[in-house]
């Protein structure tokens, strides 16, 4: 039972995102919506355009741990190898809110034990936080840095085919954790910490089966619990008028039906107007939406990044390789990993405001994208 939980939390490493939460008040949308104006139904007319040698790098920062567990720099002024964070490999990496630090999540020399390293990326110096046993499940970094929510080992009730979780919160200075959620079935449930505080996502079904009604949506830490705030998947909100949102029943089924949703109010509008799939990126400035639509053949990386205005009336539309779980938006840049192909593994860092794409190659799925 052991062995099938350690599997279904590596194929959750695998297929989580890496990428930091980011504010969601981004460039106007003036500025990204300099393309060609395309209606929902019609093909996107061009990519984006491979940068010139030379061109000035996108204001983004990328941060990768090698196998040997040396983290690495890659910015406009090139690569810095930044030292040793794990003793052995890493398995993710998440940013901070503001860029200065990054939280890498490492194997441990000890079988079945992980470890959380806080890397300050301007000093260098690296903080080894306690190890835990099967640890870091779904990981959470609050805004400030002080605190990391994730889930660890709980019950192991027979004849269950799989282990429970349990959620806590951990201070990164003492290491003191505070349990937020009891031992039971967490398996596809998502932590999230935003400036509007923890959220937990809790998709239909996830690898440990499916959820009531009551179990499924967006949740809220309040301090003492989760309180439900939607049925659906909060995205990014800009807390005064407008919300994006999901609506998807699985994380991991790339078939099933995902729609884009825009709260105005009181006014809720599906922007994914034809076909099943749409993958809702960011919010940006006065309602506008940044959202991915992959093709119906061929790769599951290929698609088209648009943007809508709060009507649902698509500014632009332009092909794209995007892998979702691995996308981050900030500013004018969106970065997304890609994973096989001639390239082997690279990152696409695309340039909204002048339509170009940079193609960075990596050596390693583990990095994050952060600002500056």
């Amino acid at each position: 039972m052991r062995s099938t939980l350690i599997a279904a939390i590596v194929f959750g490493a695998a297929c989580t995102s890496p990428a930091v939460e980011v504010s969601p008040s981004v460039a106007p949308s003036s500025a990204l919506s300099s393309a060609p104006t395309a209606s929902p139904t019609s093909s996107p007319a061009a990519g984006f355009a491979d940068a010139a040698p030379g061109a000035d790098w996108p204001a983004v920062t990328l941060y990768t741990v090698t196998d040997d567990g040396v983290a690495h720099k890659v910015s406009r002024a090139g690569t810095t190898d930044m030292g040793r964070v794990c003793e052995s490999r890493a398995l993710g990496v998440l940013a901070r809110a503001d860029g200065a630090a990054v939280l890498v999540r490492c194997i441990s020399a000890t079988i079945d034990q992980e470890a959380l390293t806080i890397l300050d990326v301007t000093s260098g110096r690296a903080t080894h936080l306690a190890a835990h046993p099967i640890s870091s499940f779904s990981l959470a970094w609050s805004p400030d840095g002080r605190s990391v929510a994730f889930f660890k080992l709980g019950d192991c009730p027979m004849p269950a085919p799989v282990c429970q979780t349990r959620a806590v919160v951990a201070d990164t200075v003492t290491g003191v954790e505070r349990e937020i959620l009891p031992s039971d079935y967490h398996l596809g449930t998502q932590l999230t910490w935003t400036s509007d505080g923890l959220r937990m996502l809790q998709p239909e079904c996830a690898e440990a089966g499916c959820f009531p009604p009551a179990r499924v949506g967006t949740f809220l830490w309040d301090g003492s619990r989760f309180n439900k705030v939607s049925d659906l998947r909060l995205i990014a909100s800009d807390g005064a008028r407008f919300s994006l949102y999901e609506r998807v029943s699985s994380l991991t089924d790339g078939s099933a039906v995902r729609n884009v949703i825009l709260r105005d109010g009181q006014t809720e509008r599906n922007l994914t107007a034809v076909g099943p799939r749409e993958y809702a990126l960011d919010l940006l400035d006065g309602g506008h939406v940044l959202a991915w639509r992959p093709d119906d053949g061929g790769s599951p990386l290929d698609g088209s990044l648009r943007e809508y205005d709060p009507l649902g009336q698509v500014m632009w539309d332009r092909q794209a390789r995007i892998y979702p779980l691995w996308t981050t938006h900030t500013g004018d840049t969106l970065v997304s990993g890609v994973l096989g192909g001639s390239l082997g593994i690279a990152a696409y860092v695309y340039d909204l405001r002048r339509e170009i794409r940079f193609v960075v190659p990596l050596p390693t799925t583990v990095f994050t994208a952060a600002k500056p």
